[in-house]
């Protein structure tokens, strides 16, 4: 018998919009900002704007692109996977120049931030390293998840999901 999916909790974008609302109130800012080059073959055949739409599905994005009139700040945020944070931030660095969206803007200064809902003191010494700004920055509701996901591997929730398990076993749910 096929299983079933959980829905996934899309967290990052509502949790970076609300930073960069605090942090960064009347910037221009791009969410899920589509990095890096579109085929030049494509903006000759399409045009431009037709290129970058059928590229936007292969494009990586990060979460956040924040333009100060001085410097681009991009901004990650991982609840979780915060290597993940870490190692695409310097990558995503250097796909601006060679994103047509962001020509005009490739000789800014490129500020890298890393948002976090606690701070990981691994984390923290690899990204000085990287040049990456770890922002330490959470609403109750960021947090909550968090500490949802830790108790999941304590005793009384790996206890509950054996107990679900059985029960699932028992009425033939395999």
């Amino acid at each position: 018998m096929p299983g079933f999916t959980k829905l996934r909790r899309e967290i990052e974008p509502k949790w970076v919009a609300e930073y960069c609302v605090a942090h960064y109130p009347g910037y221009p800012t791009r969410y899920r900002c589509p990095l890096g080059p579109v085929s030049e073959d494509y903006i000759r055949e399409l045009g431009l704007r037709k290129a970058i739409g059928l590229y936007r599905p292969i494009r990586p994005e990060v979460d956040a692109l924040v333009r100060k009139p001085d410097t681009l700040i991009l901004i990650e945020a991982k609840i979780f996977k915060y290597m993940d944070g870490l190692a695409k931030l310097p990558l995503y660095k250097s796909m601006i120049k060679h994103t047509p969206e962001l020509k005009e803007h490739v000789n800014l200064p490129v500020h890298m931030q890393l948002l976090l809902p606690v701070h990981i003191d691994w984390v923290s010494a690899y990204a000085k390293e990287a040049n990456v700004e770890i922002v330490v920055w959470a609403p109750k509701w960021v947090l909550d998840i968090w500490r949802e996901r830790d108790l999941y591997w304590q005793k009384p929730a790996t206890e509950m999901r054996e107990w679900r398990k059985e029960i699932l076993r028992r009425i033939g749910y395999e």
